[in-house]
């Protein structure tokens, strides 16, 4: 009988990008946005109502508090000995408000218990304000929970769940009763800033908004036009920032407004260069490469040692016409197998994508692929980066 395997076989998924060049065109919308239109991060502390049972027990403190509070404010005053609500539960309501969101609007609430609450299922937010870092009220949000799972106990018999049932989600459950004021879109500090700082990218994204208006332009061919002509639209600041330049697009074309530059420039298409990364996950199994990541030339020998515990049991008899039973004793056995396999070599231009044919040529497990993707690193064959989650 075996007892133990010292290696788990396991499923590798390796994930390789299409072999597209290191360069790759895509909308300047998608991958950068205009400086000054941040996100405002909303929060804030309510009362869940209308649970069955499954809500903040009597130890909660803060629970009861605020519900004596919020009675108090309705007339109804009682001490605080009375308070014994298993239907109620304090939770922390979060949301995000995105630029130029109009008050009145309605954006989507999260709802997540504070307390010792088992469940959030089918309850209700009662009233709760949502304010932002600087502690000013910028929505409200009220309304029924969807949790989008069921914890079902009985008698602490029987426990069903599906999914966490202490988080719920109000979609367009709160209404923005206050614009946030962000940075003015002024004409004369205009620029956009990329997700993902790249020089390579920035410049490419500050020629391709400059080749795109260069062809618009409308303008009369005077001296004063031809002399403007020659400011840019777009300069590339640093590797995230591209300055743009409204007056030097009008100078092109005299129609143009704020709005439509900025509309215009968002869906301009540019070259973005990626920097090649491959990225292991050791728990999973899970390698992820851009189809760039080069392997310079190389030879892979894989080699593995499999040991195994075998369990080879003997029996022991008695002496005759004595009182004795037949016993079992165990006889352990290590088993070593050393597997050879053939030396692969790769070529100086191999991607990620032929090194994983290969491997798997040879039979490899994942925690022999990614000490093999280590290795190579160490070496100085892998022209790109390496990133172990």
């Amino acid at each position: 009988m075996k007892l133990k395997n010292c290696i788990i076989p396991g499923i590798l998924l390796l994930i390789v990008a299409a072999q597209l060049p290191a360069q790759q065109t895509t909308r300047i919308k998608d991958v950068a946005a205009l400086s000054g239109l941040e996100d405002l991060q909303l929060y804030g502390y309510g009362l869940v109502v209308g649970l069955a049972g499954t809500g903040d027990k009597s130890q909660t403190v803060f629970t009861n508090q605020t519900i004596v509070n919020m009675l108090k404010n309705l007339g109804v005053e009682l001490p605080d000995k009375y308070i014994r609500v298993r239907n109620v539960a304090s939770v922390m309501v979060t949301g995000t408000l995105t630029p130029f969101k109009k008050k009145g609007s309605k954006l989507d609430a999260t709802v997540s218990s504070l307390g010792d609450a088992t469940s959030l299922e089918g309850g209700t937010l009662i009233l709760t304000p949502m304010q932002g870092p600087d502690a000013v009220l910028y929505a409200s949000v009220q309304g029924p929970l969807a949790t989008g799972g069921y914890d079902i106990q009985n008698a602490d018999l029987v426990h069903i769940k599906k999914n966490h049932v202490l988080v719920g989600l109000i979609p367009d459950g709160a209404i923005v009763q206050r614009q946030y004021e962000l940075n003015p879109l002024n004409s004369k500090e205009l620029s956009v800033n990329l997700s993902s700082p790249d020089f390579t990218s920035a410049l490419s994204m500050a020629n391709a908004i400059n080749k795109y208006f260069n062809a618009l332009d409308t303008a009369k061919k005077d001296t004063n036009t031809m002399a403007a002509a020659q400011v840019p639209v777009a300069q590339a600041k640093d590797a995230a920032t591209v300055s743009l330049n409204l007056a030097a697009a009008q100078s092109r074309m005299e129609s143009m407004q704020l709005i439509d530059f900025i509309s215009a420039m968002e869906n301009i298409e540019f070259e973005v260069s990626s920097q090649a990364r491959v990225v292991i996950n050791e728990r999973t199994g899970t390698i992820v490469a851009g189809g760039s990541v080069k392997i310079s030339q190389v030879a892979v020998n894989h080699g593995g040692v499999k040991v195994e515990i075998v369990n080879r049991p003997e029996a022991i008899q008695p002496q005759p016409f004595t009182m004795g039973q037949t016993e079992i004793i165990p006889n352990p056995e290590a088993v070593v197998e050393e597997k050879d396999h053939d030396m692969v070599v790769l070529d100086q231009t191999t991607t990620v994508s032929d090194l994983a044919q290969a491997l798997n040529s040879l039979g490899v497990t994942p925690r022999d692929v990614i000490a093999i993707f280590q290795a190579i690193k160490q070496a100085g064959a892998l022209q790109g980066q390496l990133q172990i989650m």
